[in-house]
């Protein structure tokens, strides 16, 4: 249970605390860690004897010499949820110690306990992450995924919403960010889990998008709060774990396509648009460079402003502050040199479908520009 890191991490605290010279021993009396480098790895007689009988052991000068690999001192067991994980032993005339050996006693069995939570909650999240990691295969072993979550006793039961969190600030605690966020939704209502170094997948039990869409609102005001700089895309509501890998690929899709100043993007909200970004570029750039000519390209911004507000002309005057007449004449002006009204509903979808075709164009291009 104790490890020479562990073991010289006590030394180091507990000697700068009191002053003392400090040895610990693991549960088969080796000496692991000591202020004496010269001792180190032999066997401690008394820290045996600590061991069988669960009691303190004072060694002085003149019983020292029955006890192979001792100095005089006080040797305490370190107990660790009702089991003797090991000894510290402090070096010296038992009576001067006095009272300090259970101050000693007790930083190490609280040094101990840290660490072994600190160990349990390293595994327990590692389980998640590899759960989720096979929900993202091509074809997940859902036995493997069974058994993983039935050793954290966790029911993970649909049905489900996915959530995809892109974390810009990277000085934030890993460990901290999952537990915030697990913490927040609740137990027992989901798993979260790294995916990447800047990205976080959770998988929130929800039935309803409406709700989902609250409690994912309120996450990202939480996670802002604590400092925590994301951008978090949502799937629609999926029934059990096959789907799962599906609605983590809404997630991608939503955040790719997002306007930069949006943090909460739903799937099912820009669906239309998802739906377009997975047409073939050779045959989406064959139909926007065919719609996307003239007034149609000089008026973009005029078009998408008419068409986000619900072709209400007096709202779009307004966004684009232009009087009414302007906009008017923008459109008519479309309508003369394209064929295409963008008053008449057909023709507006097909208008649409060019802009956000000739903008995910422009995305890819600047990616590949980049890379």
């Amino acid at each position: 249970m104790i490890t020479r890191e562990i073991a010289e991490m006590l030394v180091k605290e507990t000697s700068n605390v009191l002053d003392l010279n400090i040895n610990v021993m693991n549960e088969k009396g080796i000496i692991l860690a000591s202020g004496d480098s010269s001792r180190l790895y032999a066997i401690h007689e008394g820290a045996l004897e600590v061991i069988r009988s669960g009691q303190i052991v004072e060694i002085t000068e003149k019983n020292k010499n029955k006890l192979r690999g001792t100095k005089a001192g006080i040797n305490l067991p370190i107990n660790l949820q009702n089991q003797i994980v090991g000894v510290i032993g402090i070096t010296g005339n038992p009576k001067s110690i006095g009272n300090r050996a259970g101050l000693v006693k007790m930083m190490a069995e609280l040094m101990i306990k840290q660490t072994y939570l600190a160990t349990q909650a390293e595994w327990k999240q590692r389980m998640k992450e590899m759960a989720i990691e096979e929900f993202l295969k091509d074809y997940p072993n859902f036995n493997n995924v069974k058994r993983w979550l039935g050793l954290l006793n966790i029911q993970l039961e649909g049905p489900f919403v996915i959530a995809l969190i892109i974390i810009s600030d990277h000085s934030f605690s890993r460990q901290s960010l999952i537990t915030s966020t697990e913490n927040f939704i609740g137990k027992g209502n989901g798993i979260a889990g790294l995916i990447h170094v800047n990205k976080m997948m959770l998988i929130l039990k929800e039935d309803t998008l409406s709700q989902a869409k609250k409690k994912f609102s309120k996450l990202y005001q939480h996670l802002n709060s604590i400092n925590t700089n994301i951008k978090l895309g949502y799937s629609s509501i999926i029934p059990d774990w096959n789907c799962i890998r599906n609605a983590y690929r809404e997630c991608e899709i939503a955040l790719a396509i997002s306007d930069a100043e949006t943090n909460i993007i739903s799937y099912t909200d820009i669906e239309p648009k998802a739906l377009i970004h997975q047409i073939d570029r050779k045959i989406a750039g064959a139909f926007y460079n065919r719609i996307i000519l003239g007034s149609i390209e000089t008026h973009q911004e005029t078009l998408q402003a008419f068409f986000d507000c619900n072709f209400n002309i007096k709202e779009t005057a307004e966004k684009l502050f232009i009087h009414r007449n302007t906009l008017i004449y923008r459109l008519n002006k479309i309508k003369e040199e394209s064929g295409y009204d963008p008053q008449n509903f057909k023709d507006a979808f097909a208008l649409q479908m060019g802009i956000w075709l000739k903008n995910i164009h422009e995305q890819y291009t600047e990616r590949e520009e980049k890379q």
